[in-house]
């Protein structure tokens, strides 16, 4: 069993004593060295999805990866734009690495015509990635609702570029568009398993749904994860730092060791977003913690 000590090593808590010099939070021996796997051996990845940071520019999130160690990066494309050039691709590529990151996946892209689903799946191999986050739509009553025409197109392109799709669900604020993990599998459970989910652990809950059902569910489906922590389980339900929420967090890391998820786990914070920085390192420090005190060693 892991020693308290080492939970609270990588809380919130902790990080205040350890500003005091307190003994108490040494480095445990298993800890792993900046820019290694979070986990070590389970090899659970731990990132955060470019949309944390709509409100700030590119080296300001870099900044904030690079001080809470963290070296996964979903893109958003108000970081590198749909129509951005090679030579900006590769410039991007290169900041990047310089705050020892890497940019694993783009997305959320939303996709309402076939034009548009061309387009993404080009920018995807134009910057270098395997995963691609989406959300196919068509307009129906003056409502993004999915779209099950558009996925036949999706079908082909993942073919054609041998990437993964990972569709985003959106909760019960959008029931028209994947609000749960469910209604995203019926669309496309006779389609390559390159498309698949990803699932927005928040939303599911939100919208009465079990998150570590639809993983141990949709296991091989799972491409993509926005972790998430919120209120409560019904639309009333808001972000909240990960530690100060509803969800069992630690259940769901034991489910994603038991799936091998071999994904990211991308923090996606969406409280404070005009400042989001202490929520940001809260919740990366939590999730650390529970990742220790849930490990067999």
């Amino acid at each position: 069993m892991i020693a308290r000590r080492t939970f609270l090593k990588h809380s919130g808590l902790a990080l205040a004593a350890a500003a005091g010099g307190s003994a108490l939070f040494t480095k445990p021996a298993h800890a792993q060295p900046a820019g290694a796997t979070d986990s070590g051996k389970d090899g659970l990845r731990l990132g955060i999805a470019g949309y944390t940071f709509n409100k700030f520019k590119l080296d300001q999130a870099l900044e904030t990866l690079k001080k809470v160690d963290v070296h996964y990066l979903c893109i958003k494309d108000f970081h590198l734009p749909l129509k951005s050039t090679d030579e900006e691709i590769a410039a991007f590529h290169e900041k990047c690495k310089t705050f020892g990151v890497t940019g694993y996946g783009v997305g959320p892209i939303y996709m309402g015509t076939e034009e548009e689903v061309n387009t993404a799946f080009a920018y995807a191999k134009r910057v270098g990635v395997k995963t691609l986050v989406g959300v196919p739509f068509k307009m129906v009553d003056k409502k993004r609702t999915a779209s099950p025409e558009l996925l036949q197109l999706v079908n082909a392109k993942v073919k054609e570029y041998d990437i993964k799709y990972a569709i985003h669900n959106h909760g019960p604020d959008m029931p028209e568009l994947f609000p749960n993990a469910e209604s995203v599998m019926e669309l496309i459970k006779d389609l390559d398993p390159r498309i698949g989910l990803c699932l927005d652990i928040g939303h599911q809950f939100r919208d009465g749904k079990d998150p570590v059902k639809a993983l141990t569910s949709y296991a091989a489906r799972i491409h993509d994860l926005h972790l998430k922590n919120v209120t409560g389980p019904d639309k009333k339900g808001k972000g909240i730092e990960l530690p100060r929420g509803a969800m069992d967090i630690p259940a769901l890391v034991r489910a994603l060791r038991q799936i091998n998820y071999p994904g990211v786990c991308s923090l996606e914070y969406e409280k404070d977003m005009n400042d989001p920085f202490l929520g940001i390192a809260e919740s990366i420090g939590y999730f650390r913690g529970v990742m220790d005190a849930t490990r067999k060693v």
